[in-house]
């Protein structure tokens, strides 16, 4: 068995080893007997399960995928790794060694990766940062494993993906839907608009989220009917300021179930008062913007909110952001400002008043 020795110049253990003419040093600088042991435990898990050096890529994405199970469930990482590992990676990276791909040759899955639907013709953005998330980590699984060594550089977005305007409500579609209807979640609509909320968020609404003309966003129900702890990113969990014209439609949409006698915690419960369901919202807006004339998705209410509110108010960029739950690196604004002081508090009516402005003008 190889034994550490203590390098008195770089003040650390090291241990060379080889096995099946792999070469691999293990390091520790930590001094005395727990340094050494470090540095052994390093090596015995090495010598037991790394250095595999014909490990192929289909392999390690099935060692990985079994980990990830293991730690999160099969639920949205697991999936998206699954998938997107069967479209893009192992057509062309099946047989391949983990431990023979360069940086290089994972940039071509980026580069050449091509749509599955006929008509299309690249992918999106969004699309290929969630397949150089899952390259990324494998490649992570696979070094923490000893199936392959470090990268030298990073991958990158090629140009000509696809882009998609964002669509937005016109102030005259504004006051189109906060006209009576019979669907649902109409109400919803009319909150996530009022609010800049996700779909997702808006749906996670309990009736214990609200508090003295606040709301506390703390989950999110997506698109697979799974509560989701949270959020987005760590800016999503947040207190928004109720604008009086939200708590309004809040109100109403909780005695409204309480007059079907649903006894439940989601304000935009399904139609049997259960937790609300992504897909059925999705088909009611589908038909609602038919008939009324609108554009976009569930999700263009966001977008509209954060358009309507950052062009027809003078709240600053950092409050929009604390407001919709940006991640301070997203680019919707710009550089990241901080708060102005006293501006939160204000923010709700500000943006009550705006969409009341909208909707006299337009009606």
């Amino acid at each position: 068995m190889a034994t550490p020795k203590w390098n008195k110049i770089r003040k650390m253990w090291v241990l060379q080893a080889k096995k099946n003419g792999i070469r691999k040093s293990f390091y520790s600088s930590v001094s005395g007997l727990k340094g050494k042991k470090e540095v052994l435990a390093k090596y015995d898990d090495w010598m037991d399960f790394g250095g595999v050096e014909n490990i192929t890529v289909a392999e390690c994405l099935e060692l990985y995928l079994e980990d990830i199970e293991s730690r999160l469930g099969r639920k949205t990482s697991y999936i998206r790794t699954e998938s997107y590992s069967r479209l893009y990676i192992l057509p062309t990276l099946s047989k391949a060694k983990m431990n023979k791909l360069s940086v290089r040759d994972w940039q071509a899955i980026l580069n050449e990766a091509r749509p599955h639907k006929q008509g299309v013709k690249s992918l999106s953005k969004k699309t290929l940062c969630n397949l150089r998330e899952v390259i990324n980590g494998l490649h992570k699984f696979a070094y923490n494993n000893y199936f392959c060594d470090a990268w030298r550089g990073e991958l990158y977005i090629p140009n000509g993906h696809q882009t998609h305007e964002r669509e937005i409500l016109q102030p005259n579609e504004i006051a189109k839907l906060f006209e009576s209807s019979d669907y649902w979640y109409c109400n919803a609509f009319k909150v996530m608009l009022l609010l800049g909320l996700r779909p997702s968020e808006c749906l996670g609404l309990k009736t214990t989220d609200l508090g003295d003309r606040v709301v506390y966003i703390r989950r999110g129900v997506n698109t697979r009917g799974e509560i989701v702890d949270g959020g987005k990113n760590k800016n999503a969990k947040r207190v928004i300021p109720l604008p009086k014209l939200a708590e309004e439609i809040i109100r109403e949409t909780i005695e409204r179930n309480e007059k079907a006698n649903f006894n439940t915690e989601w304000i935009f419960c399904n139609g049997s008062g259960g937790m609300p369901s992504q897909s059925t919202m999705r088909k009611q807006w589908n038909r609602l913007k038919v008939e009324k004339g609108l554009v976009g998705s569930p999700y263009s209410l966001r977008h509209t909110f954060v358009s309507i509110v950052s062009s027809q108010t003078h709240l600053a960029e950092g409050t929009i952001k604390e407001l919709v739950g940006h991640s301070e690196s997203f680019d919707s604004f710009g550089t990241y400002k901080h708060q102005v002081k006293g501006e939160l508090e204000t923010a709700a009516e500000v943006i009550s008043l705006t969409f009341e402005r909208l909707k006299a003008e337009n009606s």
